[in-house]
């Protein structure tokens, strides 16, 4: 009988420890899930989104939601140029950098939600992120061109969300500025241009230096023909695609800040350079043989560092 009673009091004594080890660990092994605000249908800022020259902030609007709990989290924005080669400023201008994080006991009110919170809404003119004006982030100007932007996320386990497998949310985005170098094409038709298979491609436009205070002097450009980088069209199974890491056209004049150890022959002009002309003679694109579409993109940087870049789909016959 002792024997039995001792067995029973082990069995119960490891039921309990079993249970207080459930609880200390929970079989919660999942990331929380990004998604759009309950206000919105999607993720802001969208993939690839563009703020143009009138525009003075990034209207930040998403949800985080964890059945557990949401833990923390983090929202990013930085200068993505060159690849993240990172140069040094040398003006006034300043990159847009930022490291919101979203938390119980953030230190802006702004950025905290309740405690135990299973989804938190983010779509708040307080926590959107400015360039200029009153609630900008910046003392002084902000350089133009590609930034990127992310979400990620822990829960109250510290499962995380990655960028390896897709849940953590990450897009590049352009801020164009008045100040910023234009690329301006005026030979497009329904939006694309238009080639011939094997022939060289008429790009008629200009890349100028505006009229702008903030504006410096043309310092570099870029242009580069490969494979679409997007996913918008159908193709057929007949059509022919590039490799994503061949390019077709690829020249570069002058040099820039932000991409260490690239540059070409000089700029023909600092102010204003014509397309067509930069792009005849030894410098013209020949368009491959065989295919139906490609992008043309072209980037262009002043001697601050503002940069803008513009991408073209061809249209190949």
């Amino acid at each position: 009988m002792k024997t039995i009673n001792i067995l029973i009091a082990s069995l119960f004594a490891i039921g309990i420890t079993s249970c207080e080890n459930t609880a200390e660990n929970p079989q919660d092994l999942e990331a929380p899930t990004i998604d759009h605000a309950a206000s919105a249908d999607e993720i802001s800022p969208d993939h690839g989104e563009v703020f143009t020259e009138t525009m003075d902030h990034i209207p930040v609007s998403f949800s985080v939601e964890d059945p557990s709990g949401v833990g923390q989290i983090k929202v990013n924005v930085h200068a993505n140029f060159d690849g993240h080669s990172h140069g040094r400023v040398l003006t006034d201008f300043e990159t847009l950098s930022v490291d919101d994080i979203y938390a119980i006991d953030a230190s802006d009110p702004d950025f905290q939600f309740p405690e135990n919170s299973t989804k938190v809404n983010v779509n708040n003119t307080a926590t959107d992120i400015y360039w200029s004006g009153d609630n900008s982030r910046l003392s002084g100007p902000v350089l133009a061109g590609m930034y990127d932007f992310s979400i990620a996320a822990t829960d109250i386990y510290g499962n995380q969300t990655s960028f390896a497998d897709g849940s953590s949310y990450l897009t590049t985005i352009h801020i164009r500025t008045e100040y910023a170098p234009t690329v301006a094409v005026n030979n497009l038709n329904d939006g694309e241009l238009l080639g011939t298979l094997g022939e060289a491609l008429s790009v008629t436009g200009e890349i100028s230096k505006p009229v702008h205070e903030l504006s410096g002097d043309l310092a570099f450009i870029w242009i580069k023909l490969g494979e679409e980088e997007d996913e918008d069209h159908d193709h057929d199974e007949d059509n022919h695609r590039v490799s994503n890491d061949e390019y077709f056209y690829d020249k570069m004049w002058g040099s820039s800040q932000w991409i260490s150890e690239v540059s070409g022959p000089d700029l023909p002009d600092n102010q204003n350079i014509d397309l067509s002309t930069l792009l005849s003679g030894e410098n013209k694109i020949i368009l491959p043989e065989s295919g139906d579409h490609l992008d043309l993109t072209i980037r262009a940087e002043d001697v601050n560092g503002n940069t803008i870049e513009k991408t073209y789909e061809v249209h190949m016959d």
